[in-house]
Order: structure tokens, then C-alpha cells, then sequence
């Protein structure tokens, strides 16, 4: 079996994690947070602090796995160990053909419908209306073939965009939070003083009703793509030392940028017109700093930030049959081993990856156009995550199990928190939570309808899958 390249650092696992998860969403939310707390600043940003913590505790367990396990795809290693080697291998079949490929998908839409924008070939109010746009989907299809194409030809100028597009997607987030800190001094009714003080009301001057666990559910899968970075876990050139590093480090630096981006920008817009302006929040800021061209200014930042999320994941992606041809598994694995001329990952993996992206891509143009069955599955991302974070309690049992060498803390303390938070997601992202809450059907039916997708999807795992290759791995070990 070849054996891949060592060919990235510290910079490039840490721009895996924050790259990835500042995409369009820490951009898209802030009213719709806001407004579920209430309109109080202070309870919108405990419901990103919780949603950060939940992500923060969950990177410091995947943590602990990376100084202990150390072969081709971190997860799916983790998972193998804590439950077994088949088990390890459909969920490296879920997270190759499902999990990466609805991300990447949904946020080259996202990037699709700001590029449009900015060259002004869109006339929409707000973004989403350019979500059932065909022309955003070709642009998007564009982006997710450059993108697939560099990650295999070029592996290192893919690594080096990802580090850049994270400094240049977190330059906006500090200008909001820089202009936000002194708003008070030219804004009427300006100011971090009175963005904490003064609740936001609806357009009646009525006060808005709390709903603080809608509001947490949706600063929780605004965090989700960290575990993305433990796909080059093998290509690290010292993963045992820089994976941890940029799992706990990579959380935390995310968690303090949206604490301070939405602090500034409520105190820039006022709570009552950050919710007004919903999704378009951030562009009013920018043209208030910057005038006129504040609206291109900002399009051009969640571009170039939407598609390090995408690089990100098309790098995750890509090397999905080839982590399972290394355990001799999946389609063909003598052929989706072998390695690039340049040490880089499998052609025929990339191949995969790339036509799975496109196959979501597809999927993602009907549901948003509400065609047939389709539209109910407008929140697959959120079912998929929530599938995922069920599979990660695996994790967190055994380490309360098995690493009897860790403290109280490491032990039982986060890996406790990480299955709360594990709970959470599977609650909201089956529609429990929203049954429970309002009696609402409807998430419930977009699981189901997801579950048909998904055991199609997920079908082929089981005619591919080698039992004897089990069995003499187990024996070797």
C-alpha cells in the first residue's frame, strides 16, 4: 500500500478547522439568533457560548483520540477503535458519500449566490431568494470543480489557500467587532452599552417572545465542519503534536470571533434592526463604515470565506475511498489506493468525491425549487449532523471507559458535556425538539424523507464491505 505524503503543518490543520466553519453562517444568523432569544443581546450570545462549548468539548475528546491513534482518517479511526472495524467502515462510506458532500454543496450554493451578487447579476433583496436560482447552481458547480481539480493536482496551493482564506474570512469579523467597540461615539443609539441594555422589539414596538432552545439549536449547527480537519490526519507531518493543537486551539479561536463579531455588530446596527435585517445585517454594517461600496466589500470577504469552506471540505472529501481503500474496503481498493504522481491523494478518489458533491449539488437545486418529495429536504444538513453527533457518543463513552490514565476532568467531566451536547443536536436535527416545543410535524417528516436518501445512499456500503479483510485485520492486531 503507497503511503501518502506527509505535507502539511500546524497553519494548515488550524485553517482546516476555523476555515471550515466560518463559512456563510456566522454571516446568516445573527438576526435569527437574536430574535429566538428574545431580542436580549446577552441571551443570544449565551446561546452561541453554549452552542461554541458544545463544539469546543467535542474537539477536546477527538483531541485526546489524535495523541493515541494515528492512522489514515482520524474520525473514522476513532469510531473503529470505540465500536468496531465495520462499523468504522460505514461510517467512513456516511461521512465520504453523505456528510461532506451536503456541506460542500450547500456553501458553494451560498458562495454562488453571493458571487452574483456582487457581479450584479442578481436583483434579489436577500440572499436566500438566490437559493432556488439555477445560474447560482452553475457557479457553484464551477467552484466545486476548481476547487476538486486544485485539491488534486496542487494539494499544496490548496493547503495555502485554505490558510489564506481563513486570515481574509476573519478580517471582516474584526472590523465589525473594531467599528462595533466605538459605535457609541457616531451611531445614534449606538454601542456595546446600549446593545446590551436595550432588548430589540417587532415592528408593532411589541416585545419579542423567547425561544432560548430554537436559539441554541441554531448556534450548534452553526459550528459544525471542525471534524473535517482530522481527514489529513495521515498527511500531518506531526499529528500526534498538531491535530490536538488545532482541534482545541482552532474551537476556541472560533468561539471568541463570534462572541466579539456579534457583540459589534448589534452594537453598530441596534438589537431591533440586526433582526430586521435578518440575513443582510452584515452588508448594512459594511455600508455604514464604508458607504457605497461596503455591500460589494463584504460580498467579496463571504465569497472568498465560503469557498475556504468549500476547499476545506473538497480536501476531506476527496480523500474519502482512499482512507477506505487503505483498510482494503469499499470500491475497487487496489485502484482507489494508489497515489497520485505527486504523492497527493487517489485520481479515482478525488473522482468520487467530487461526483458525490455534484450528485448533492443536484439534490440540493430540487429541494430548494420545493419539486416533489425533494423539498423536504431543505435541512439535511442539520439530519446529517445530527446522525453524526449521535455516532460521536461512541466516542466519549470510551473514553470514560478505557483511558483510566486521564484526570477527573479529561476523563469524565467533558466527555460528559460532549454527550449532553451530543444529545442536543440528535434531539433537534430529528425533530424531536421541535415536536416537543411546538408540535410541529414537519422536521420530523424532513427526517424521514432523509432516512429514504440516506439507507439509498448508504446501500452500497454493505455489497462493497469484505468481511474476510475484517477478520485478518483483527488477527494482525
Amino acid at each position: 500500500m503507497d503511503n501518502v505524503k506527509k505535507q502539511y503543518g500546524i497553519w494548515t490543520g488550524i485553517a482546516m478547522v476555523v476555515g471550515i466553519v466560518i463559512g456563510s453562517g456566522v454571516f446568516l444568523k445573527a438576526g435569527g439568533v437574536l430574535e429566538y432569544a428574545g431580542g436580549d443581546l446577552r441571551l443570544s450570545l449565551l446561546a452561541w457560548f453554549i452552542g461554541g462549548i458544545i463544539m469546543i468539548v467535542s474537539g477536546f475528546c477527538f483531541a485526546i483520540f489524535a495523541t493515541r491513534i494515528k492512522k489514515f482518517n482520524g474520525v473514522v479511526d476513532y469510531v473503529e477503535v470505540t465500536t468496531s472495524k465495520r462499523f468504522g467502515y460505514h461510517l467512513a462510506w456516511l461521512i465520504t458519500t453523505l456528510y461532506y458532500p451536503i456541506v460542500a454543496s450547500i456553501v458553494s450554493v451560498f458562495a454562488g449566490a453571493y458571487f452574483l451578487e456582487l457581479i450584479g447579476l442578481s436583483n434579489a433583496s436577500v440572499i436566500y431568494e438566490l437559493l432556488g436560482d439555477y445560474k447560482t447552481y452553475i457557479v457553484a458547480f464551477i467552484f466545486i470543480t476548481i476547487f476538486c481539480l486544485l485539491n488534486y493536482l496542487a494539494p499544496k496551493i490548496s493547503a495555502r489557500f485554505q490558510v489564506s482564506a481563513t486570515i481574509i474570512k476573519i478580517i471582516p469579523i474584526f472590523i465589525i467587532a473594531i467599528v462595533g467597540l466605538f459605535a457609541s461615539l457616531f451611531i445614534e443609539d449606538g454601542g456595546i452599552i446600549n446593545a446590551f441594555n436595550h432588548k430589540a422589539i417587532d415592528i408593532n414596538g411589541n416585545t419579542l417572545a423567547i425561544n432560548f432552545g430554537e436559539a441554541i439549536k441554531k448556534t450548534a449547527f452553526a459550528y459544525e465542519g471542525w471534524v473535517c480537519a482530522t481527514s489529513i490526519n495521515a498527511e500531518l507531518k506531526n499529528s500526534e503534536r498538531d491535530l490536538p493543537r488545532a482541534l482545541v486551539g482552532g474551537t476556541i479561536a472560533i468561539l471568541i470571533f463570534y462572541l466579539i463579531y456579534y457583540t459589534g455588530l448589534s452594537a453598530i446596527l441596534t438589537n431591533t434592526n440586526t433582526i430586521k435585517y435578518g440575513a443582510n445585517a452584515p452588508i448594512v454594517a459594511f455600508e455604514m463604515i464604508f458607504g457605497n461600496i461596503g455591500s460589494k466589500l463584504f460580498n467579496l470577504f463571504i465569497i472568498i470565506s465560503c469557498l475556504g469552506t468549500v476547499n476545506g471540505l473538497a480536501i476531506s472529501c476527496c480523500r474519502g475511498m482512499y482512507t477506505m481503500s487503505c483498510r482494503n474496503q469499499g470500491i475497487c481498493p487496489k485502484k482507489f489506493s494508489k497515489l497520485g504522481k505527486n504523492g497527493s491523494t487517489s485520481f479515482l478518489s478525488c473522482l468520487f468525491g467530487y461526483l458525490v458533491i455534484i450528485t448533492l449539488l443536484i439534490i440540493w437545486y430540487l429541494a430548494n425549487n420545493n419539486i416533489g418529495i425533494f423539498r423536504y429536504l431543505s435541512t439535511m444538513d442539520e439530519v446529517i449532523c445530527a446522525i453524526i453527533y449521535g455516532i460521536y457518543i461512541t466516542m466519549y463513552i470510551y473514553i470514560m471507559k478505557n483511558f483510566k490514565d486521564l484526570n477527573f476532568f479529561k476523563r469524565f467531566l467533558i466527555p460528559t458535556i460532549a454527550i449532553l451536547g451530543s444529545l442536543f443536536f440528535v434531539i433537534c436535527g430529528t425533530g424531536i425538539f421541535q415536536l416537543i416545543a411546538t408540535g410541529s410535524t414537519e422536521s420530523l417528516k424532513s427526517f424521514g424523507v432523509f432516512l429514504i436518501l440516506f439507507l439509498i445512499i448508504m446501500l452500497p456500503s454493505f455489497v462493497f464491505y469484505r468481511k474476510e479483510n475484517e477478520q485478518m485485520n483483527n488477527s494482525n492486531n
